[in-house]
């Protein structure tokens, strides 16, 4: 396989000068430099045009071409909503838009005007922050900007608490789904309903999802459960959120006819235990081990992943080789529905 090589601009130079080895040397370098500049110019260019042919390779302005081609729209950042519990006078109305503010100094918007009923009367909020920061735990809490007579000034985020919020989409991810796409158009025509599919459409309705299990059949016959995967979450679980957003999209974009669910996977806990040799015990490697034994983790997203005790070994070993892997002992197979889950790591 031959493969180009772009001379450089010194190259360019040396290569003119020779060819203008007759010239008096006066004339030689100047002209050798003109030559050169424009030459590698126009290389340049080519060299542009090529990256351009293709949504792998191309600059984010194509890319954005590219997307708009094959109908795969850069997603944007979402807003964490969900409930909070509001207490007071009963008949205490709190109207719609009321503004709420919370502990992470981000403003909160009620969505539907609510009439109290005394403690813990659930209230929809949104917050006006779209991104991750405006997620909130439950328990976590919520203050009235401006107070209402006869309601608590301070509201509560409900067990399920403040979920879905999520930054823009990461540009390299952007680029897979398009090259997804382009790739199931030239090669199927369509999407259609296969697994694959599923899985695309799941990664398309919102920016937290990273992948997703399939399981046919679990639910009856004809039934295909989808169980998004989301990696930057905690335990890769998708928030009520995320698969409310995730069943929104398929009720667009599924086969009429399909007899599809959402919901969350399984996780499947794995500990990490690891005794590294006094010498080498130090925090920057035990923080460098963790990233590249979690990496690990989140490679693996498959209906069929396999957790090998030699990933683990390999990714450990491109920090140190000073050290004892205590666990897992053995390699690790998902069963249906799950998805792996590291543990924090045990450190002896």
């Amino acid at each position: 396989m031959i493969t180009y090589v772009r001379p450089t601009y010194s190259d360019l130079k040396v290569r003119i000068a020779a060819d203008l080895a007759a010239v008096p040397l006066a004339l030689r370098d100047p002209l050798s430099v003109m030559w050169a500049r424009a030459c590698n110019g126009q290389y340049g260019f080519l060299e542009w045009i090529w990256r351009q042919c293709s949504p792998l390779t191309c600059d984010l302005e194509r890319l954005y071409d590219w997307a708009a081609l094959y109908g795969v729209e850069r997603l944007a950042a979402t807003a964490a909503v969900g409930n909070v519990l509001a207490t007071g006078t009963v008949g205490t109305q709190i109207l719609k838009d009321t503004l709420l503010r919370g502990t992470n100094g981000l403003d909160y918007i009620v969505l539907i005007a609510v009439t109290l009923t005394g403690s813990d009367t659930p209230v929809p909020v949104r917050c006006t922050t779209a991104g991750s920061a405006g997620n909130l735990l439950p328990g976590q809490t919520l203050t009235l900007i401006d107070p209402i007579p006869g309601c608590a000034n301070t509201l509560t985020v409900d067990f399920n608490g403040l979920t879905g919020g999520a930054e823009e989409e990461n540009l390299e991810d952007w680029r897979t789904r398009v090259v997804d796409e382009w790739r199931a158009i030239t090669t199927f025509g369509a999407r259609g309903g296969r697994d694959d599919d599923y899985r695309f459409w799941a990664r398309a309705a919102h920016p937290s999802v990273t992948g997703a299990l399939v399981q046919r059949h679990v639910l009856g016959i004809g039934t295909v459960l989808v169980r998004p995967i989301c990696n930057g979450l905690p335990d890769r679980l998708p928030t009520q959120g995320v698969l409310d957003a995730v069943a929104a999209y398929f009720m667009n974009i599924a086969p009429a006819t399909a007899d599809w669910r959402v919901a969350a996977p399984i996780p499947l806990l794995v500990g990490v235990s690891i005794h590294l040799f006094p010498q080498f015990d130090t925090q920057i490697n035990r923080d460098t081990i963790d990233a590249a034994v979690q990496a690990v983790f989140m490679a693996e997203s498959t209906e069929t992943s396999v957790l090998a005790v030699a990933e683990i070994d390999a990714a450990i070993a491109t920090v140190t080789t000073q050290y004892d892997l205590l666990e897992p002992t053995a390699n690790t197979a998902v069963s249906a529905g799950e998805v792996l889950v590291k543990l924090p790591t045990v450190w002896v």
